[in-house]
């Protein structure tokens, strides 16, 4: 061999172990990750928000040794949400924002966006989800594993049975089983309860990684405690149920037994993080996809007191959700941080904490805020701005800025714009004495030397206080927008926008700027070509046919076919049009010379007489927003919707003067 060939043999080995080295060592800084969702949970459905109807042990152990984010907020509904975590973009960038996807509906989140798990697939992660995915499966293109996803444990569609797996849809006889590992139907699944066949399902990923493993990315998206299908909607093994006897509602019983199980669930990927050594590198996450579902619809009795309203409503109760985040990477923790955080920011904030990276000029930008250096080391509120949704078929609208909250509308007529879950006064309820010992008991809270003065100092400033009155300014959406200091009114008690109408007027252009720029909502009708038992009783995937999916993709709506051939059109055209000349002629003539010249000479409107489409006062001079013209209240200029962007209104406006004739006190209400 030459000296040339000797020398590039030993560079090529030197850059070799070089780079596995190198690879080696980010495999070992980069953190794991595991985010949880519930699907479905109250605000009031966790221990650490001053709840002792039931316990949820391990959850509030981990959020006092992490940080609880007690301004959490996602979509009002399952399927924007999930698909705000999962872009980094707000629902309506991306069509997502309207409603969700039922399992015979063939649409979902589109093949060009690009989602959480492909950027950390990129960078080395081994990514996984469990549970439910209720993204779009009408393709295969769109499930799971051909999104980035490694693996996949769980059911595509909205819900199931929890002990026999199957989804029977609302909107019309369809019914089937709903259960995958990866692509396969996964029948081994049938008989276990959904929870613990989940955990089961993330002890055995945590196990194949690992403490020399690769990083791991884990999706958990829970089907608790979301309804299951209407004729058996609320599931638990019975031995749990009876540990809740003290619970007079049977209902709210076995949703205690539910929310039990999700508990015993973070408790054991909890250990088999501690078992496998992979603990003291990990992220954890925990977060419900939106408020709770009280009444109606699949309602499951969660409760989101002392918010307003519930799951599919502008209100509190739909988008502030509980959540919370663990990690021996934080430096500040054990704390309550009231810093917005929106659902879209989490894969900024975890691209960051892993060295992910998420943005690139080749891509369309994420909307998401990075918020890890704020979290880790409490220094400040990066987010000032916050969207919960804008839905013009719903018409309705939940918009805040700088502490004020703008709603506008809403939905089912208003049905849900109340508040619900107000615990019975007759249930003899554990003491909070023992709360205390059952957390303190739990080997999360020894591990971390919990306190009992921190904790019950945590919990105390993780509820929320919305005084002893209800206000009598309280607000109709349907008759006109209201306003309010969502700080210190955090249960949207107190309307104030005829006090603020400047920040009124000056909100209500934001949300149209977001308007004009949004994606239309992607949805379309029901598809009989879906029925399981077109699959052996399956639900699959049932389009193949590409142009078909283009069709979909694109959602431009053919003209309607003209009734008459064109030459018969013409026929019939040319008179009309003949006649409408001549009667424009008679009506010229019928008009004085004087008025004549005065139309064919009078000058045009400048832009800036001409009236704005954005009311100036929207609270009074008449102007009142019914359920039937609802839409014009936020002047729609077109039939979109906008685009949420902190950096694009960073830019665009300039900070707005509180001296407005606005009066807020800042004083939290007694």
């Amino acid at each position: 061999m030459t000296a040339l060939g000797t020398t590039l043999l030993v560079a090529t080995v030197f850059v070799t172990l070089t780079v596995t080295f190198a690879t080696g060592t980010a495999y070992r800084r980069r953190p794991h990750i595991v985010i949880i969702t519930t699907d479905d949970m109250g605000w009031y459905d966790v221990g650490f928000h001053g709840s002792n109807q039931f316990g949820t042990p391990n959850i509030d152990a981990l959020a006092y040794d992490g940080i609880i984010l007690n301004r959490h907020y996602s979509a009002p509904l399952c399927t924007p949400s999930r698909a705000a975590l999962m872009t980094g973009k707000h629902p309506m960038n991306v069509g997502m924002q309207h409603y969700v996807i039922d399992s015979d509906e063939p649409w979902g989140l589109g093949l060009d966006q690009r989602i959480m798990p492909e950027y950390f697939r990129e960078a080395g992660y081994r990514t996984h989800m469990v549970g439910k995915w209720h993204l779009g499966f009408f393709t295969e293109q769109h499930i799971p594993t051909n999104r980035g996803f490694d693996t996949h444990r769980g059911y595509l569609g909205p819900y199931i049975d929890y002990w026999n797996y199957v989804n029977k849809m609302n909107s019309g006889t369809f019914e089937g089983y709903d259960m995958r590992h990866n692509r396969d139907v996964d029948f081994q699944a049938n008989g276990t309860y959904a929870t613990d066949y989940f955990t089961t399902a993330a002890q055995d990923i945590i196990a194949s990684h690992g403490p020399d493993g690769a990083p791991m990315l884990l999706v958990m998206h829970h089907l608790a405690p979301h309804a299951a299908n209407d004729d058996d909607p609320l599931q638990a093994p019975q031995e749990t149920i009876d540990r809740f006897s003290y619970i007079r509602d049977k209902a709210r019983r076995t949703y205690a037994a539910m929310m039990s199980k999700v508990d015993d669930s973070v408790g054991a990927v909890y250990r088999s993080l501690k078992e496998n050594g992979m603990l003291d590198n990990s992220i954890i996450v925990f977060m419900s996809d939106n408020g709770g579902a009280t009444r109606g619809l699949h309602s499951n009795t969660g409760s989101n007191y002392p918010l307003r309203g519930q799951k599919n409503s502008p209100w509190e109760g739909a988008v502030r959700t509980a959540a919370f985040i663990w990690s021996p990477l934080l430096k500040d923790t054990q704390r309550v941080s009231n810093q917005w955080f929106h659902i879209s920011d989490w894969l900024p904030t975890l691209a960051s904490a892993a060295g992910v990276r998420v943005r690139r000029p080749s891509v369309t930008d994420i909307d998401g805020i990075d918020q890890w250096e704020a979290l880790a080391y409490g220094t400040g509120n990066p987010r000032q701005r916050l969207m919960n949704n804008l839905d013009e078929i719903f018409a309705y609208t939940s918009y805040m800025e700088d502490g004020l909250k703008y709603v506008n509308g809403s939905t089912l007529g208003g049905a849900n714009d109340l508040w619900y879950g107000e615990t019975d006064e007759l249930d003899k309820l554990p003491t909070d004495e023992e709360y205390l010992a059952s957390v303190m008991s739990t080997p999360i809270a020894r591990a971390a030397n919990l306190d009992a003065k921190v904790i019950s100092y945590l919990r105390q400033h993780a509820q929320i206080n919305c005084g002893n009155e209800v206000s009598g300014k309280v607000c109709n959406p349907l008759v006109k927008p209201c306003l309010f200091d969502i700080i210190n009114d955090p249960c949207e008690m107190h309307d104030i926008s005829d006090e603020c109408p400047t920040r009124l007027r000056e909100i209500q252009q934001h949300v149209e700027y977001y308007r004009i720029r949004a994606a239309k909502p992607r949805n379309k009708p029901h598809d009989s070509a879906a029925d399981p038992s077109n699959f052996g009783g399956i639900w699959n995937w049932w389009r193949t046919d590409e142009s078909r999916q283009m069709n979909d993709e694109s959602h431009e709506m053919p003209p309607p076919p003209h009734p008459l051939s064109k030459d018969t059109q013409l026929f019939v055209i040319i008179p009309i049009v003949v006649v409408g000349v001549i009667f424009v002629i008679g009506t010229l003539l019928y008009l004085s010379n004087k008025n004549i010249i005065q139309l064919c000479c009078r000058k045009k409107n400048t832009t800036s007489t001409i009236t704005s489409e954005i009311p100036t006062d929207m609270s009074g001079s008449g102007f009142k927003t019914t359920t039937d013209s609802i839409k014009t209240t936020d002047a729609a200029i077109s039939s979109n919707i906008y685009v949420i962007s902190d950096r694009d209104m960073d830019r665009a406006r300039r900070r707005l003067s509180r001296s407005t004739g606005c009066s807020i006190s800042r004083t939290p209400l007694a």
